[in-house]
């Protein structure tokens, strides 16, 4: 695991700037504590920091080819980089590591671009072909490793983390109505976007090519949902386990110490089940809790340990809030507020101090359709079918039931039905409404978002309108909340303690499997991720298949009325705030004041201001760099 930069001109009489490139470098040291190489040749600069996994002593980057003409900096693992390698050496090529590094590398000589669709793992990587004086920057199918760029002027800038990008000195700070508009939409920037104009992630399963003057972005792959009637509920279960297994064994090959995070849920309890089947050494895990009973799930993290025999570690925590506040955001390097951020990183801490690899349950809510939206989603839209003056009624008087969290929500769900079946799933991963965010942005802020136009949400929607409504839902997570949010999150938290995380649900044949079951093996009536339970309840507890579905959840709704009352106060809702000139401050303190009068909850509405403005104040700490709306 690395995290990795550059520099490349299309004008190849000019040289890098190694000196940036080097400051870019020096800023993803926690992403790769262990060693550190920067190249540079022609017109690009590459360069890396090592967090050594596998063959410690020899993957040392940016790797070079035995002729020196192809030079490589990789972040992250290719898990079936051994069966590549051995049909690498039919093919007559020499290895002088162990390392998958050098398979990408030499993948890349023999089938050119067309290596990327062999690869099966996380990866970022860019690649420099002296010969054909060619750039080729690529991120992995699903999104499990980041990579950001900036191209102005004929220069690339690259990195794992926009940070990085920022310590160049050569980012102009204009920001990004739509990815602010986005932002408090949704609590994270979908790619491509990022806060700043800019700057762009690289999507998920595409390639920068950088040659001959000119730069292109493309897609080299997109989930297909490929349905095959024939699976029985059994048959999938079987075939669910035997996947379960083979991705958890690929995926414990570590010459360092490697444990898993035990939540208790379905997904990460699967995954503990399976290394254990696979034998060797006691596996250790990883649980917190807070100190609040609705912020808890250790006793079914416990329950799992105690079944399975696990070395097991957990903290009840009482984090200080307003610390990690602070210090969570520079690691992301733009607004990004999914509070489940808090925990992902003090569990990635906790178990930093045993381990350098931990295997996570990411990716199955996706693949098994486990969210609860789902389902409120598709009662919504059976709701639809009710005459609409019916409807209409109901939701008339709803009007007149006293405020409180529980009337907010019925009320929602009324209004929904009223929506397009597109509008109202998005209002289900919704945070700040339509109606909400006008009242939120100052009246030029919102005049700047309505002038974008940028809708990244129905951008996807709309490659998959062929979808019935079920699957469309699914694919929509897949493509967007899942990079986006959920493995944004896992990277820049676990990488943040320099711990490399991995997810073997988001293993490629898992995936293209989940794409094959009919949706009744996923979802039926009120149970989700059918076959998956099915498959594990030969292997885990009764009461851990039964509970309800929960999120890696902080008491978020206490910590505005108590611990972050008054740091809240202090940093969102003084005349010194940053945010005061892009958010008005009448509607941040209303949104305060009923949060704290327990009119409603809204902890997810003031992280979200909380966390913005926090993106402010450390963007000012950058020298030279100065955001601005345009």
């Amino acid at each position: 695991m690395c995290g990795i930069c550059g520099m490349a001109y299309s004008d190849r009489s000019r040289a890098p700037e190694v000196a940036r490139v080097a400051a870019m470098n020096a800023a993803l040291s926690h992403r790769g504590p262990d060693d550190s190489g920067l190249w540079a040749d022609d017109s690009v600069a590459l360069a890396m920091r090592r967090l050594g996994i596998i063959d410690l002593a020899r993957g040392r980057q940016p790797f070079l080819s035995d002729n020196g003409q192809l030079a490589l900096v990789y972040n992250g693992e290719v898990y079936n980089f051994r069966e590549l390698r051995r049909e690498l050496e039919e093919r007559g090529h020499t290895f002088r590591t162990l390392c998958d590094t050098e398979v990408v590398l030499h993948a890349y000589e023999e089938f050119g671009d067309d290596a990327l669709n062999r690869l099966n793992g996380m990866f970022a990587f860019a690649l420099y072909d002296r010969t054909r004086q060619r750039l080729l920057v690529a991120r992995d199918h699903i999104g499990i490793k980041p990579l950001f760029y900036s191209y102005r002027n004929g220069r690339l800038l690259f990195a794992s983390e926009l940070d990085a990008l920022l310590q160049s000195g050569l980012i102009d700070g204009t920001m990004n109505p739509a990815a602010l508009d986005a932002y408090f939409t949704y609590l994270y920037i979908p790619a491509p976007d990022t806060i700043l104009r800019d700057v762009q992630q690289l999507p998920p399963g595409h390639k920068l090519v950088l040659e001959r003057g000119n730069i292109r972005v493309e897609s080299y792959w997109e989930p297909e949902l490929d349905l095959d009637p024939t699976w029985s509920l059994e048959s999938s279960a079987e075939r669910y386990t035997e996947l379960l297994l083979e991705c958890v064994r690929n995926q414990c090959v570590s010459d360092v110490p490697l444990g898993a995070f035990l939540s208790g849920g379905v997904d990460s309890s699967a995954v503990v089940a399976a290394m254990c089947a696979t034998g060797g050494a006691r596996v250790q895990t990883f649980s917190i809790g807070f100190d609040d009973a609705h912020a808890n799930e250790l006793r079914f993290a416990r329950l799992v340990a105690e079944h399975f025999g696990t070395d097991h570690v957990e903290e009840i925590m009482k984090p200080d809030a307003v610390e990690i506040a602070a210090t969570l955001i520079r690691h992301f390097g733009q607004p990004f507020a999914d509070s489940s951020a808090v925990p992902t990183w003090l569990v990635s801490r906790l178990a930093r101090r045993h381990v350098t690899v931990a295997l996570s349950g990411d990716g199955g809510d996706e693949l098994f359709a486990g969210y609860t939206w789902l389902h409120m989603a598709r009662n919504v839209h059976r709701y639809r079918q009710v005459p609409a003056p019916v409807r209409r009624t109901v939701d008339a008087a709803l009007g007149f039931v006293p405020s409180s969290p529980m009337a907010m929500k019925v009320r929602r769900f009324s209004r929904d039905s009223f929506l397009a079946p597109l509008e109202a799933y998005r209002r289900r991963q919704t945070c700040f409404d339509a109606t909400q965010r006008a009242r939120l942005f100052q009246p030029d802020v919102a005049d700047r978002v309505a002038a974008c136009g940028v809708d990244r949400f129905r951008e996807h929607a709309d490659r998959a309108s062929s979808l019935d409504y079920d699957n469309w839902m699914l694919r929509q997570d897949f493509v967007m909340y899942l990079p986006d949010d959920i493995l944004t999150k896992v990277d820049r938290m676990s990488m943040a303690v320099s711990l490399e995380a991995r997810v073997p649900l988001l293993d490629l044949r898992m995936v293209a499997f989940a794409n094959s079951l009919p949706l009744p093996l996923k979802l039926d009536g009120g149970i989700s991720k059918r076959v998956a339970k099915k498959a594990l309840s030969n292997f885990l507890p009764a009461d851990v298949l039964k509970q309800r579905k929960r999120g890696f959840a902080v008491p978020i709704q206490r910590w505005f009325r108590e611990e972050l009352r008054s740091h809240f106060q202090d940093c969102a809702l003084s005349s010194e705030s940053r945010l005061r000139g892009y958010l008005a401050p009448d509607a941040v303190k209303g949104l305060f004041d009923a949060h704290v009068a327990r009119q409603d909850d809204l902890g997810h509405h003031l992280w979200a201001v909380l966390m913005f403005e926090h993106w402010l104040r450390y963007a000012e700490s950058i020298p030279g760099f100065s955001p601005a709306l345009p």
